[in-house]
């Protein structure tokens, strides 16, 4: 049996599944400890303890298929899509995405080790030149909480995804079921 790991109490396939498989297990379950961060102190999440980039990077960033497993409010969403560095000589750092329809938002990481599976917050990421990188379940994804109360399953949000060159790129995402697994689920 795979074991969660919530704010230091282990949880079994029982009583995460009281918690809801989609909402835990399934959006990334894993150890979470506290962080300090430009998102407050929120105990549901371990800081990587990895430093922020220095590089700026570049702004030849494109962003396809990007969705968001919308979950009870009592959980967080899950974020997922595919960045393209398109340029060909610089990085482009990701520092972050912000919606009006969510009222925090983390970049986070999912590792397994030793047979359990961590959720950690990462401060950014980077895209070498040429090269994609896939927000997906079980790997590095996007955390929203706070939703506004009327976001339903099927609309499009805009989602601003944050350089390291301070520039705010505006993509749509859409909002999907708790049973979605990839863009083209429901």
């Amino acid at each position: 049996m795979k074991k969660l790991v919530l704010a230091g109490v282990v949880l079994g396939a029982t009583t995460a599944s009281l918690f809801g498989t989609a909402a835990l297990a399934d959006h990334e379950g894993g150890s979470h400890g506290s962080h300090g961060s430009h998102h407050g102190n929120h105990a549901m999440h371990a800081n990587s303890g990895r430093a922020p980039s220095t590089e700026k990077g570049s702004d030849h960033l494109r962003v396809e298929d990007c969705w968001i497993r919308l979950l009870p409010k009592v959980a967080p969403s899950g974020g997922f899509f595919v960045l393209h560095n398109q340029g060909k000589s610089e990085p482009v750092v990701l520092k972050g995405i912000q919606t009006d329809a969510f009222g925090m938002s983390m970049l986070h990481e999912t590792t397994e080790k030793n047979g359990m599976s961590a959720m950690t917050m990462v401060p950014d990421v980077t895209i070498e030149p040429g090269q994609s990188l896939s927000f997906k379940p079980g790997s590095y994804h996007a955390m929203l909480e706070k939703p506004r109360a009327d976001l339903k399953a099927g609309q499009q949000i805009t989602v601003n995804f944050e350089l390291g060159t301070g520039k705010k790129i505006p993509v749509q995402c859409t909002l999907k079921s708790p049973s979605a697994r990839s863009f083209s689920d429901q």
